[in-house]
């Protein structure tokens, strides 16, 4: 885990490890797997709901055998590129998604808005 004596993320470790950690993320098709949780490809599957944390991401990383012990300096790393949860990941840190597309497709058909996390209690 990245993280200094005081409990807080080390911007510098963060850094280094940043090129190893999104090549693994890559290669294991980690963002193709999240985006297929957030907007499937086919409509028989329900698309899930980002709440606003990293509870879909969790899934597709231990589907992908990603040691938990790793979670947390993955999450150093996506925060770290703007990807505070699962949506967000998608919007700011993968290359393309097509969560992002349709993002971008309704803008330029004049429909405002993002997705929005549910209220939880």
């Amino acid at each position: 885990m990245v993280t200094r004596m005081d409990g807080a993320a080390d911007s510098d470790l963060i850094n280094s490890i940043t090129p190893d950690v999104m090549t693994c993320l890559r290669r294991s098709l980690f963002f193709e797997r999240l985006d297929d949780l957030l907007f499937p490809k086919e409509d028989s599957h329900p698309r899930e709901v980002c709440i606003g944390n990293y509870e879909l991401s969790k899934r597709v990383l231990e589907a992908s055998d990603f040691d938990s012990d790793d979670w947390q300096d993955i999450f150093n790393v996506l925060r770290a590129k703007g990807g505070c949860c699962d949506c967000e990941i998608l919007y700011n840190v993968a290359e393309s998604s097509r969560m992002k597309s349709e993002y971008w497709k309704s803008r330029g058909d004049g429909i405002h808005g993002k997705t929005k996390h549910p209220r939880t209690a």
